[in-house]
């Protein structure tokens, strides 16, 4: 049985969102470290921009229809520095850990068309895998074969991987409780969904709106559109609230937490 887990951390814990320039959250990066060590099994780490990733992105029109291809590809080297600060600061607590991680940055093995995928192969993260290493890899930036480049998200690649890679589970962390019938930033009595089965899938994307944060990837609205691509797959789902200490580990350990599961 395939006892692959991705967790995705979501970009506004590891890292102070509204700092400029960005600053990796080292406090929680370093928890999360440590909760991730309780998994016992093949484990892939993707990593959200947040301030890392989304300031840069913004600044140089990635997400805006209108942006030339020109500020596009100016948007490259600084949107690749930062990932690449990021992932090496999320890489160096791991190993601190004991994780033995290693990171996999999408720009070198990954294009895209229209911002959809392209081309992803995996065989280098399931051979770093296969050697008993922690797979750590991000949301980049990548060539666009239309575009020039474009931005593809964390909650991409952890779906495409849960997907591609036959995962046993997809953890999603966020800074919320889970999914929320609305933004609880703005209404702090928005109800928490427990589980979205597909009963409730339409009536709960169509109250969901996007993150209120500078986000060019598009919030949990679109992170719940991307893990619709892998109904009927037997992938054990779970958005959850990363910030808060142990619910990563419980989910790890299959002990009970507050999250929302995703049976579809």
């Amino acid at each position: 049985m395939n006892n692959l887990v991705i967790v995705k951390l979501g970009g506004s814990v590891i890292t102070h969102k509204d700092s400029s320039p960005p600053a990796v959250n080292e406090n929680n990066i370093s928890r999360i470290a440590h909760e991730l060590r309780s998994h016992d099994g093949e484990l892939i780490v993707v990593l959200g921009g947040g301030a890392h990733g989304h300031q840069a992105a913004h600044k140089y029109g990635f997400g805006s229809d209108s942006t030339t291809q020109g500020l596009l590809l100016e948007g490259v080297s600084p949107i690749r520095h930062n990932m690449t600060v990021l992932s090496l600061a999320v890489e160096q607590v791991l190993n601190r850990e004991g994780a033995h991680a290693v990171v996999l940055a999408p720009f070198t093995m990954v294009t895209l068309q229209n911002r959809k995928i392209a081309t992803f192969p995996t065989e280098m993260i399931q051979r770093t895998l296969d050697s008993g290493l922690v797979a750590v890899t991000h949301g980049d930036v990548c060539f666009d074969s239309m575009l020039g480049a474009s931005i593809l998200s964390g909650d991409t690649i952890a779906v495409y991987l849960a997907k591609e890679m036959r995962a046993k589970a997809l953890y999603i962390g966020t800074d919320v409780d889970g999914v929320l019938e609305d933004d609880p930033r703005i209404n702090p009595n928005a109800n928490h969904i427990d589980v979205i089965d597909t009963s409730k899938w339409n009536a709960i994307i169509a109250r969901t709106g996007p993150s209120s944060a500078t986000d060019v990837t598009g919030g949990m609205k679109k992170k719940l559109n991307e893990i619709s691509t892998l109904s009927g797959l037997d992938i054990d789902i779970a958005v959850f609230n990363l910030g808060v200490s142990n619910r990563l580990s419980s989910l790890l350990s299959g002990t009970s937490t507050v999250c929302t599961r995703i049976q579809i």
